[in-house]
């Protein structure tokens, strides 16, 4: 009988742990399947994921590169940047498909859809097949865009005569982020330091001193530049034969120095005349007149001024006194100032623009032996134009100045003349956020008081355009990068 329970007991216990062990075996046995369910998952989604980047990829490179149509798709660089028909009006913007097998057994699915123009998204969607019929997919959405090229070949000074050089006689100039273009020849001379200097976080290389005539340095002066591109000089330090295209060195490509003729960006005067008249019309211009104790004097809702009327404004608040321009805008029009004639600022007075100014006539800013005045020009925002914009020839100094004054002169916007700009014994610092744009430029004794000119196209191709639209006709140049603005997977 004890043997008998010794033996049941015994049975019970080998029944338990074969249990036990049956139990642990199965668990290992589904932790092992489901590990291996899980690399495999995660294999999957792996290669679907780096198919459908791939096909963002190829997306990216044919918006770089592709102008043909035999390879049964669109030519994607050319319609990518092209005049889209605007849906509103009934029509639609550019899309197109094309369908890739980068691995076997798996379809790579890519289409973009145009919301603007140079602007899109990219959809990329991944199949891969899987055993019993059943498939793995991967969606990548991306938007790209390419950048507007610039008016001026990235340059803040650029002076575009083919007739007339540009000089800087005993001056000191500092160009940021941007290149100095002249269509005609460039002269430094007599203690003068120019530097030009590189935007370090651009696709493209600034800091280019690019001159289509020649680069005529003499005296005493300091050239500091990335490259100098001249008929005759090819670098900062020797000559190359670029004028012969013959002999070349590490900064001069074939056909690329001297470079190219390129034509002034034109200002559609008549166009913004135009916009002074709708913003006096919608009342959105607002003109304020402090004296010198800052004591508001003058006030005026006019937009359109003669010669006379802008005069007297600087008149009625006397020596010492501010102009301000104010910005104001609506559904209808934007602040837009508008000079039938010619503007004079003088005897320590100060205006102050708010968007943008247009004259006729010649511009003269402090020219007197003993005078003083200050401007400031601000930018109001994305897409209105800032500026002082002249028909005529605009002038900043004169000679022998008796007052020094001490604030520094800030403008934010475009200096455009279609004749010519000249600084001349500058009495403050001079500093330009935005562009210099005229056929001819002299900078002549501001060794003590530099001008400092900071590139920015947006405020460039705004205040030639007034505001973010081209004029009809104008053809538009893109950046060769494509940028990358969002990036969104799903399963």
């Amino acid at each position: 009988m004890k043997n008998a329970l010794q033996k049941g007991v015994i049975v019970i216990i080998a029944s338990l742990a074969l249990g036990i062990l049956l139990l642990l075996g199965a668990y290992l046995l589904s932790f092992a399947t489901v590990e291996s369910k899980t690399a495999a998952s995660q294999g999957v989604s792996v290669r679907t994921y780096y198919l459908a980047e791939a096909g963002i990829q190829e997306a990216i490179w044919k918006l770089k590169n592709d102008t043909i149509t035999t390879d049964g798709d669109d030519a994607w660089k050319d319609e990518f940047v092209a005049t889209s028909t605007n849906p509103d009006l009934g029509g639609n913007y550019w899309s197109d498909t094309f369908i890739r097998n980068y691995a076997p057994n798996s379809t790579t699915t890519v289409s973009i859809q145009n919301f603007g123009r140079a602007e899109g998204e990219i959809i990329a969607t991944s199949t891969v097949g899987l055993a019993g019929g059943k498939t793995a997919q991967r969606v990548v959405e991306t938007k790209a865009f390419r950048a507007l090229g610039s008016l001026t070949e990235d340059s803040p000074i650029f002076a575009g005569s083919p007739s007339g050089e540009s000089i800087i006689d005993s001056s000191t100039m500092n160009i940021y982020d941007g290149n100095f273009f002249t269509n005609n020849n460039l002269r430094v001379r007599d203690e003068s330091i120019l530097n030009v200097y590189d935007n370090q976080e651009t696709y493209e290389k600034e800091g280019k001193i690019l001159v289509a005539g020649n680069c005529l340095f003499s005296g005493s002066q300091e050239v500091n530049s990335y490259a100098t591109c001249c008929s005759n000089i090819c670098n900062s330090t020797s000559t190359c034969g670029c004028a012969d295209k013959t002999i070349f060195n590490q900064w001069c490509e074939t056909g690329k120095c001297p470079p190219k003729f390129v034509e002034m960006p034109a200002v559609n005067f008549d166009s913004y005349k135009e916009k002074a008249e709708q913003a006096e019309l919608y009342g959105q211009c607002s003109v304020v007149g402090k004296n010198s104790a800052d004591t508001v004097i003058v006030t005026s809702n006019k937009c359109l001024f003669s010669e006379k009327e802008f005069e007297n404004l600087f008149k009625d608040i006397g020596e010492g006194g501010t102009l301000i321009l104010e910005h104001k805008a609506n559904q209808f029009a934007i602040s837009t100032y508008y000079v039938q004639g010619g503007i004079t600022l003088e005897k320590e007075r100060t205006l102050e623009i708010n968007g943008v100014l247009v004259a006729e006539n010649t511009v003269d800013i402090a020219i007197s032996r003993r005078s003083n005045a200050y401007l400031v020009i601000n930018d109001p925002g994305v897409g209105v134009p800032s500026g002082l914009l002249t028909q005529g020839k605009m002038n900043f100094g004169g000679k022998k100045f008796k007052k020094r004054g001490p604030q520094e002169i800030d403008v934010t916007g475009v200096l455009y003349a279609a004749e010519e700009i000249k600084f001349e014994s500058l009495i403050n610092t001079f500093n330009v956020k935005g562009g210099v744009i005229t056929r001819k430029f002299y900078f002549d004794s501001g060794w003590s008081n530099p001008l400092n000119i900071y590139l920015d196209n947006d405020i460039i191709r705004e205040g030639v355009w007034g505001g973010t639209t081209p004029p009809p006709g104008e053809i538009l140049f893109y950046s060769p990068v494509v940028t990358v603005e969002h990036w969104e997977e799903s399963y």
